[in-house]
């Protein structure tokens, strides 16, 4: 039987094409009746707030004890610090501890830390550890040259004291030194400019000083500081006032230091603790006007300076007993009047914070307090 031809799909595009473009027209013209086809809008992507600048965690946070002594929070606990040849364990804390051979007092800028282990020979063993992240600022490893002996200084970014504008626009943070002296020796790779972690070693305890008679072995121990330099043109002026002073600006007579136990126990109180908060409640020994150029010192610290920007006449400092500016900020009127046609006057002295007179820059007189010749020189360096 002869197969019947299959009907072609094709045929039904004769009547589907005519119905769809039908169904186009009608849809547009019910559109344009309607006002017109919208897209519904896509969902526009959520956008949160720009975060706020995030701060960087305070250096402090990390914080670890200088040597393995770990028991700095209860200094007076026998084997904690080294006194002197005394055998006062004030001897061996911050401040006018000491007495020289003339029977005044002599400040002592650090805390001197005792070691836990010794070799046969009696000497210390004690590794020393960078106290905080930062930077190595000045390493001096020859012993002889020095009342510190090897000594080593860090510098530690402090955002809270403020920051300055380097030359390429950014801002560098002030920074906070600590000084870890009379060392036996220094790590290799502790240079200049190298960066450094907490607990980091950068030397080992020793005794190492150019003093006669020099740091007996029994005494071995680690000076250790915290504070902050007073100018950072202090090599300029060493050269200009008695020729070239060794150890540039990390000189010690440049450097002005907190007490480090203190601190220690306000960390440990508070981890988040700045430095600028901690200088905030440090009572000032002294208030001292003077007259000058704007300080070094508080272009690198701004956050030291309190109200309106110099203005060019006198101002007024709180200083504590170790010689630290504290704050600093116009004078008025009255505190003016003090000063009169001087370049500097004390203003008040609290002489239980002062205590045996601090660095010796001021004296008792008739009338009052007044300047030493002594204090005279800081008032210059802080204004050079």
């Amino acid at each position: 039987m002869p197969s019947r031809a299959r009907k072609s799909p094709l045929r039904h595009l004769v009547w589907i094409i005519p119905l769809l473009v039908l169904d186009f027209f009608l849809f547009r013209w019910l559109a344009l009746r309607q006002g017109g086809c919208r897209l519904a809008p896509s969902p526009l992507p959520e956008i949160s707030a720009p975060a706020e600048p995030v701060a960087p965690p305070p250096v402090w946070r990390d914080m670890v004890p200088p040597t393995p002594q770990t028991n700095l929070l209860n200094p007076d606990e026998p084997g904690v610090l080294m006194p002197t040849a005394s055998g006062r364990i004030e001897s061996a804390r911050f401040g006018s501890t000491r007495t020289t051979s003339r029977g005044t007092a002599r400040f002592h800028e650090a805390v001197d830390i005792a070691p836990l282990e010794r070799d046969r020979r009696g000497a210390a063993t004690d590794p020393v550890r960078a106290a905080a992240a930062g930077r190595v600022a000045f390493v001096n490893d020859h012993g002889g040259n020095s009342s510190y002996g090897r000594y080593v200084v860090l510098e530690h970014p402090d955002p809270s004291l403020g920051a300055t504008t380097r030359r390429d626009g950014s801002l560098e943070p002030a920074a906070v030194y600590t000084l870890y002296a009379h060392l036996d020796d220094v790590r290799f790779g502790i240079r200049r400019g190298r960066d450094v972690e907490a607990g980091e070693e950068i030397g080992v305890m020793g005794r190492s000083s150019n003093t006669r008679p020099p740091i007996p072995l029994a005494r071995c121990h680690l000076h250790w500081e915290i504070g902050l330099m007073l100018n950072s043109r202090f090599d300029v002026y060493a050269r200009r006032q008695k020729g070239q002073i060794p150890f540039g600006d990390y000189n010690g007579g440049n450097l002005f230091g907190i007490d480090p136990l203190d601190f220690w126990a306000a960390r440990h109180r508070d981890p988040g603790l700045t430095m600028a908060t901690y200088l905030a409640s440090v009572p000032p020994a002294a208030v001292v006007v003077l007259r000058g150029r704007h300080p070094d010192y508080f272009q690198r610290f701004p956050a030291l300076w309190r109200g309106a920007p110099h203005d060019g006449g006198p101002m007024v400092l709180e200083v504590s007993e170790s010689g630290l500016p504290l704050s600093g900020r116009n004078a008025g009127t009255r505190e003016a009047d003090v000063l009169g046609n001087r370049r500097h006057a004390v203003l008040r002295i609290d002489p239980d914070v002062l205590g045996r007179n601090g660095r010796g820059f001021f004296a008792r007189t008739r009338d009052g307090w007044e300047f030493t010749s002594q204090g005279r020189r800081w008032a210059e360096l802080l204004l050079f």
